[in-house]
C-alpha cells in the first residue's frame, strides 16, 4: 500500500499538472493520421484513437498504423505498422512473412523487414504505441522509436530487425511486433492491413482485415 507521503507526493505531482495546464504550458495539437475505420462485421473489439483492439477467441490482436519523422525528414518511407499478440493461453507461433498492407495506390505489400517479440511501450502524450527499445527526438513523428531508417530498409539483424522471411517466431504473454512497409506513409491514403500466420496451441487463428483511413487527431504539447 501506498504510505501517507507517498499519496500527498502523488496529489502535489497531480495538482501542478493541473495548475500548468490551465495556466497554458500545454497547447492543443491536432494533426491528420491513420484511424481503423470499424470493427470488422462479425468480430468484437474496441477502437481507441488510432489503435484497434480485436477480441478473438484465442487472443487479443491490437494494431496501430505510424507515420514517422526519420532522422528529421517528415513522413518518408517506410510506413510503420504496431501489432500486439495476448493470448489467453498458451504460446504463440507468429510467421511475419503474412502480414500483408495493401494501399489504394499498391497491391498487396510484403513488409520490409520487422522487429521483435518484445515488450510494448505507450505514449500517452502522443497517443501512440510502440514496441522494444525507444528513444526520443523532436519532430512531427508520432512515435519514437530506437532504431534507424536504415537499420529497418536494410534489416539489421544485430537490433533485432529481420526480413519477414525468417521463418516462424514464437512467444508467451503479451508481446508486440513492429513491420515496416516501403509505400507512401501519407495518412490521405486508405490502408487495408491482413495478418495472418497466427498459430495458438496448434490452433490457426483466423483475422479479419482491418481498414484504415484518414482522420484528425489532437494531443497535448508542452511550451516552455
Amino acid at each position: 500500500m501506498e504510505s501517507a507521503r507517498q499519496i500527498f507526493t502523488r496529489l502535489k505531482c497531480l495538482l501542478l499538472a493541473q495548475v500548468l495546464f490551465l495556466a497554458g504550458c500545454f497547447v492543443p495539437i491536432k494533426y491528420d493520421a491513420s484511424v481503423p475505420l470499424e470493427i470488422p462485421s462479425g468480430f468484437e473489439g474496441k477502437i481507441s484513437e488510432q489503435t484497434i483492439s480485436l477480441d478473438l477467441p484465442e487472443l487479443i490482436l491490437s494494431a496501430q498504423i505510424q507515420a514517422y519523422d526519420w532522422d528529421g525528414q517528415y513522413l518518408r518511407r517506410p510506413l510503420g505498422v504496431w501489432i500486439e499478440l495476448n493470448p489467453k493461453n498458451g504460446w504463440v507461433k507468429f510467421d511475419p512473412q503474412y502480414v500483408t498492407l495493401k494501399t489504394d495506390e499498391e497491391d498487396e505489400l510484403s513488409s520490409v523487414s520487422f522487429l521483435g517479440p518484445s515488450n510494448s511501450w505507450h505514449s500517452p502524450r502522443a497517443l501512440a504505441a510502440g514496441c522494444g527499445p525507444r528513444r526520443f527526438h523532436s519532430g512531427i513523428a508520432i512515435t519514437n522509436i530506437g532504431v534507424s531508417q536504415e537499420w529497418v530498409v536494410q534489416a539489421n539483424n544485430e537490433v533485432g530487425i529481420y526480413r519477414p522471411t525468417v521463418g516462424p517466431v514464437f512467444s508467451e504473454g503479451k508481446k508486440c511486433f513492429m513491420f515496416w512497409f516501403d509505400t507512401d506513409p501519407m495518412p490521405v491514403h486508405t490502408f487495408v492491413l491482413s495478418v495472418g500466420g497466427i498459430t495458438v496451441d496448434e490452433n490457426k487463428v483466423p483475422v479479419p482485415k482491418i481498414l484504415f483511413q484518414n482522420g484528425s487527431l489532437t494531443t497535448f504539447r508542452g511550451i516552455p
